[in-house]
């Protein structure tokens, strides 16, 4: 009997740690999914049965599902003080301003600007007003660290205290002073795991939420990201300037002499002649696209139009944030096994369209 009793005592303390280790191998993967219609609406009051989940192909159980219409966020505010924005800061000031008082009064927010180098003007806080200040406080000059601000800002991002997380960044600038490189950043975003919306600031009109074909000069109307100068938005009949000889984000080669400014087409950066003017959409959007989140390109200055374009991008922003859905499942195998898993989402309905991360790594 006394046996029986050790061995009941043995089963009962070690059942726990064997359930603990299980949790431990095998967890949630979570996904934010955002779901429009073929204009661009939100859909509402799907249930796990309007979704199909796939990873590396082979249909997944969804476990967890809900809407996460309330759900608050830890969300931080990456942006450009750089010498270009000179003009466009108090528009861009202004409507992030407007944003964070409309979105949910108990999301955690930290504001990190980027000019030389990324530096954190205000800490997580729920408070719109210290918010406020901060934001009136920036201080414009310098080149544009807009990889290493990235990296900073992922690496603050996992302190905030909701499980809901966002990056917002707001430049007008390709990257001229980081000490990585974009594919480095790049991969930082895919690891993150959270959600980055990207507002590029052009000096110009044009409107845009996503590329279209066309929209960079030059054979086949794409460049890679962070390689060569960007204009960031179509002009028809322009060619392309061929033969760009500029690596690394359109920053000159040394002892190669800069090419006279006339030589690129508007909205252009003579590699070596100071901070113009020039949005990269395509590292934007590769950020956005490797995150599940998206990337708008508006055009900056004090005028109310390209106010409102900002205003609006923002607003969709806040819009979206709250009209999306949290999926999760548990794979078949360990969750640290090492590597890259693809996930698609699909909605049953073919008329909806879904945006979330593609990926995850397996850490």
């Amino acid at each position: 009997m006394r046996c029986l009793a050790l061995a009941l005592c043995l089963v009962l303390l070690f059942v726990p740690l064997i359930a603990a280790q299980l949790k431990v191998d095998v967890a949630l993967v979570n996904v934010v999914a955002t779901v429009t219609d073929e204009t661009g609406h939100y859909i509402s009051d799907l249930t796990e049965n309007d979704l199909i989940v796939l990873e590396d192909g082979k249909e997944q159980k969804i476990s967890h599902f809900s809407q996460s219409n309330e759900l608050p966020v830890s969300m931080g505010l990456l942006l450009d003080s750089s010498g270009s924005m000179e003009r466009k800061i108090g528009t861009a000031t202004t409507a992030v301003e407007r944003f964070i008082r409309s979105i949910h009064r108990d999301d955690d927010i930290f504001l990190m600007t980027f000019a030389n180098r990324p530096d954190l003007r205000q800490d997580f806080t729920d408070d719109r007003d210290r918010l406020g200040r901060a934001l009136r406080r920036v201080v414009i000059g310098g080149g544009t660290a807009l990889y290493d601000a990235m990296d900073e800002g992922l690496q603050k991002i996992k302190r905030g205290k909701h499980e809901k997380k966002a990056i917002l960044l707001i430049t007008d600038g390709e990257d001229t002073s980081s000490y990585i490189a974009f594919e480095q950043a790049k991969s930082l975003v895919r690891e993150s795991e959270l959600l980055v919306y990207c507002l590029g600031i052009s000096p110009f009109g044009g409107y845009l939420s996503e590329r279209r074909p066309g929209q960079y000069p030059g054979p086949g109307g794409r460049r890679d990201p962070g390689t060569g100068p960007s204009i960031g938005f179509p002009f028809p009949g322009i060619p392309g300037v061929p033969g760009w000889p500029y690596p690394g984000g359109g920053r000159r080669i040394p002892g190669r002499p800069a090419l006279p400014l006339q030589q690129y087409p508007r909205g252009g950066r003579n590699p070596g002649v100071g901070n113009e003017d020039t949005v990269d959409m395509d590292v934007l959007n590769a950020f956005a696209d490797a995150s599940g989140g998206k990337a708008w390109l508006v055009s900056g200055g004090s005028t109310e139009n390209r106010g409102n374009e900002i205003q609006d991008a923002l607003d969709e922003i806040a819009a979206e944030l709250r009209n999306q859905y949290s999926i999760g499942y548990y794979p078949d195998h360990p969750l640290n096994d090492g590597k890259w898993h693809r996930i698609e989402i699909r909605a049953k309905d073919r008329r909806y369209r879904i945006r979330a991360r593609k990926e995850y790594f397996g850490k």
